[in-house]
């Protein structure tokens, strides 16, 4: 994996190529992210992998938090797969917003406008599916979960692949 070149530099198809690139490693580095915290977090509770258990259990299988008390492997497979694949769906949107702000400085809001979105969405999708869930988990460490792993997939996405979207961040005050 090569430095990328400035938005602007690339063909139409290289970009696009570029952003699924970014978007697929960026999404998978911020769902790792959160996998691993929790693993730690089941680890030092006594049951690895029981947080997507839990979260597969819900999300798949219809249970309620409160009833869930044990690890379901295939629930484990199943719920990291989507998790996955909804955090590449999730880096997609963002390494497209953070292309765009390479060259559109502006668009540096709607960067933070899409994290706020996201969060929201996040916890009300939570709240109105899943009743209860949040405090199974822990708001603390769904709240630190988020965080870094928001900060891995910016700090992949604008220090690594793209650090002259950064450079360009004094220039959404002039406008």
């Amino acid at each position: 994996m090569s430095q990328p070149q400035t938005a602007a530099a690339l063909t139409p198809r290289g970009r696009l190529a570029q952003v699924a690139e970014d978007g697929f490693l960026s999404g998978v580095i911020g769902g790792t992210t959160v996998a691993l915290l929790f693993l730690i977090v089941d680890l030092l509770q006594g049951q690895p992998f029981f947080t997507p258990s839990l979260l597969g259990q819900i999300f798949l299988q219809g249970a309620d938090p409160a009833t869930v008390t044990s690890v379901s492997p295939p629930m484990v497979v199943a719920y990291t797969a989507v998790h996955m694949a909804l955090f590449v769906a999730a880096g997609m949107a963002a390494a497209y917003a953070v292309s765009e702000f390479e060259t559109r400085p502006h668009v540096g809001v709607v960067l933070l406008l899409l994290f706020l979105c996201f969060e929201a969405a996040f916890l009300g999708f939570a709240i109105a599916f899943a009743p209860g869930l949040i405090g199974t988990l822990g708001g603390l460490e769904v709240a630190i979960a988020n965080l870094l792993s928001a900060g891995a997939m910016a700090g992949y996405l604008l220090w690594w692949r793209h650090p002259g979207a950064l450079r360009n961040l004094d220039k959404v005050w002039e406008d």
